[in-house]
């Protein structure tokens, strides 16, 4: 009685191949890939809408390669994800950083210009 040899389990880490084994060395096995969907909410709510927008669109590319167990288009979409993330974090927090510095200095402005004058206002200067 023979027994067909049973297929190897799937992994999602990196394995290494026993010493005996064909191959080099350690061999890499798609683990699971982020989506980076929340991440991509935070920066449509806080940080950059139209980058927000794109980014979440790739999020959603991230899941639909997953569910056609496409991983080499998920981790593409996914690496396109967390760029245009970091990309929309950085232009998002230069926004709010140079709206900060305008409010300050236009306070500055509003503060000298209220500043009291040495001059009566009722002063005519008759020549």
């Amino acid at each position: 009685m023979e027994f067909a040899p049973r297929a190897a389990p799937p992994y999602s880490r990196l394995e290494e191949l026993p010493a005996g084994g064909p191959g080099p060395g350690p061999v890499s096995v798609p683990g699971p890939v982020p989506s980076y969907k929340y991440w991509s909410i935070f920066n449509i709510l806080c940080c950059c809408l139209p980058l927000g927008l794109v980014a979440v669109f790739y999020s959603g590319q991230v899941e639909e390669c997953l569910a056609r167990r496409d991983t080499a288009g998920a981790k593409s979409a996914s690496d396109t994800a967390r760029t245009i993330n970091i990309l929309a974090l950085v232009i998002g927090l230069a926004c709010i950083g140079v709206a900060i510095f305008y409010l300050i200095q236009r306070m500055e402005l509003i503060k000298f210009s209220t500043a009291p004058t040495t001059q009566s206002p009722l002063y005519y200067n008759l020549g």
